[in-house]
């Protein structure tokens, strides 16, 4: 009778445990894409750094999403996606923030580049749009997964105007 009442609290102690580390996983699984453009984007060179614009977020198939970033004048900018998906047609643009929304750049019209670098002369803000085409017969249709957007930014080069001394 001794063992019965001890191997049933051991065993409410052990269910109770495993719901636990099954709630912890399903937590840390839910959080897996917040740093995930840190992770699976290219970085450009070691002369750029991660601008904190940079995010990551969950999308499904036929899915469009936009963030806004602002890009600062004598500054040289790398921006890079990458994403779970497995289809290579992802289209990402940047936008101009104004009145007429100048598309400053289109990935489509560049077979699907995952980046692109500029100078920028003048302080602007961007819009950047990400679409996820729809594909009907994916298997994982239903599934979220993750995109990211690495910005990354440094100073612009530029030549000294005195080229005399070190």
């Amino acid at each position: 009778m001794l063992k019965k009442n001890i191997f049933r609290k051991m065993e409410k102690r052990l269910i109770g445990i495993l719901f636990i580390l099954i709630g912890i996983h399903m937590m840390v699984e839910a959080q897996d894409c917040y740093y995930f453009h840190e992770y699976q984007c290219k970085f450009p060179d070691n002369t750029y750094y991660i601008n904190g614009q940079s995010r990551s977020a969950l999308f499904t198939y036929g899915m469009t999403s936009q963030f806004k970033m602002v890009t600062f004048g004598g500054e040289d900018y790398h921006i890079s996606i990458c994403y779970q998906f497995k289809i290579k047609n992802i289209r990402f643009r940047l936008i101009e923030d104004n009145e007429d929304k100048t598309v400053l750049f289109d990935n489509a019209e560049n077979k699907y580049v995952t980046e692109v670098s500029f100078s920028n002369n003048v302080a602007r803000r961007i819009i950047i749009e990400i679409s996820v085409p729809d594909e009907p017969t994916a298997k994982d249709r239903g599934t979220p997964q993750c995109v990211g957007v690495l910005i990354h930014s440094r100073k612009t080069y530029q030549e000294p105007k005195n080229k005399l001394g070190f």
